[in-house]
């Protein structure tokens, strides 16, 4: 297990985030109560897959740190967008923990899913029993602004690929409004969002070491 200390310093020394700013993302984290809370030294709080993957939520889709909490708790009421991801989800992949996630999961859900598997669980068996070296491809983006998520593991053996991508609760979309640019009127994001759209990735050279961090004797 690790502590809230060990675990930003490995999030800053593996996504290049300064460890200033991977320290206050943790700090409004546990102001809003999205990160496990204890004391000091051997009573320190022990951080599980969920505080990890909510960090890396934060640090991927917030542009500054005191947008941490929003960030997280929008892309935690995401769903699976059907129409862009694999025909299977996670189950066409030979990762049985992943593809055990309800139909009803969102980002941080499959994040903390594929840390899981990757400290203790399917993926780590996987990466086991090559015995060579091999590691799968991961890739993890979100949005700074929109709310706009994807997961992708490629590399795993007989050539397996999944793909699955996260949007808004259809009951949280905002529809567009009409606003006149030039004289025309014109359909256009929200306010709060922006048109702009920024997007932050992660590979498995970070979920790998903080799975590897998760897996140390406390």
């Amino acid at each position: 297990m690790a502590t809230p200390a060990q675990l930003v310093r490995t999030v800053s020394a593996a996504t290049g985030v300064p460890l200033p700013t991977v320290v206050d993302i943790d700090r409004k984290l546990v102001t809003g109560k999205l990160r496990t809370k204890g004391g000091r030294g051997f009573s320190a709080a022990q951080m599980t897959p969920l505080d990890a993957a909510r960090l890396l939520t934060a640090v991927l889709a917030s542009p500054q740190s005191n947008a941490a909490v929003e960030a997280v708790e929008r892309y935690a009421q995401t769903r699976v967008d059907k129409a862009r991801s694999g025909d299977t989800l996670f189950g066409a992949i030979t990762l049985d923990d992943l593809a055990a996630l309800p139909a009803r999961h969102g980002f941080v859900d499959a994040l903390a899913a594929l840390i899981v598997s990757a400290s203790s669980g399917s993926l780590a068996r996987l990466i086991t029993e090559s015995g060579d070296g091999w590691v799968p491809h991961i890739e993890i983006f979100a949005f700074t602004r929109a709310t706009r998520g994807r997961i992708r593991i490629s590399g795993l053996p007989n050539g397996l690929t999944a793909t699955v991508e996260y949007v808004p609760a259809p009951a949280g979309i905002k529809p567009a409004r009409a606003k006149k640019i030039g004289g025309s009127r014109i359909a256009v994001a929200d306010d709060s969002v922006g048109d702009l759209e920024q997007s932050r990735r992660i590979t498995e050279c970070t979920i790998l070491p903080i799975a590897g961090l998760l897996t140390q004797e406390k």
